[in-house]
């Protein structure tokens, strides 16, 4: 299955053999045209500025001036989940957003674009075909302030030495570079649902690398939570349990 990796950089294996990818651009893509078919509006570049709770509503204001009035918000803000719900006068969770770095890189050696992922035990790296290259990383996990997040140049170094030291693929150079934040509550279980002292206020965040593969259900659950519908049957059958996520978990 991956003739690139050095007989003896591998003890013993674990296979994953229904695992898959995930589009992720096409995905988030599909479910922004589902959103505004429903009648969602998009405001991108809106920072927000002021959380107020008014009587049974919540004034949230732009930068710009702007205000919308809502029963209800959602902080799903990912690394800036807490400086959210500071605005808005809930106490934060202590999430922490970590930096992850990735890079593709050209290879001599050719590889099965349809080959699996390789990741070792310790999750001291892992990478894939992309392509005709190959995608690397040092499952790097660093500490960051909220932030676009950029790669470090030792980051990207770290994760083709790694991969070099396991496989025969020889990688030399870049072709890019990129880095983004996952966000972890601090037992690192996502967080979702209500504030347990702010009325009205709901959290969604904390997903840690699975955002997206966790969405639908997330969404799900949030959903049902918020308008005070039963959980799903496809959430409960799985044995999704509200509580595992909820905000009042933590010691306030």
């Amino acid at each position: 299955m991956c003739p690139a990796l050095r007989p003896e950089a591998a003890v013993e294996v674990a296979i994953e053999r229904d695992a898959a990818g995930i589009d992720v651009l096409g995905l988030h893509q599909g479910y922004l045209r589902t959103a505004r078919a429903a009648g969602l509006v998009v405001s991108a570049s809106w920072p927000v500025v002021s959380i107020a709770r008014h009587s049974a509503t919540f004034e949230v204001r732009s930068a710009d001036g702007t205000t919308v009035e809502a029963a209800h918000v959602v902080d799903a803000a990912g690394a800036w989940a807490d400086d959210v719900a500071e605005v808005a006068g809930a106490r934060p969770l202590g999430l922490t957003p970590l930096r992850r770095t990735l890079a593709v890189c050209p290879t001599k050696v050719e590889t099965d674009p349809h080959g699996p992922l390789v990741s070792d035990a310790d999750h001291g790296y892992y990478w894939k075909p992309e392509g005709p290259n190959v995608l690397v990383s040092p499952a790097d996990e660093t500490p960051s302030e909220p932030c676009d997040a950029r790669p470090e140049e030792l980051d990207v170094a770290l994760g083709i030495e790694r991969v070099n030291e396991s496989t025969t693929l020889g990688l030399r150079s870049v072709s890019s570079a990129w880095a983004g934040l996952r966000t972890f509550a601090p037992d690192r279980v996502p967080v979702i649902g209500a504030d347990p002292e702010l009325a009205g206020f709901w959290w969604l965040a904390g997903q840690g690398g699975y955002g997206i593969q966790t969405a639908p259900a997330a969404a799900q659950l949030l959903a049902a939570l918020v308008t005070g519908q039963a959980i799903p049957e496809v959430l409960t059958r799985s044995g999704v349990d509200p509580a595992a996520f909820a905000p009042s978990r933590f010691p306030r």
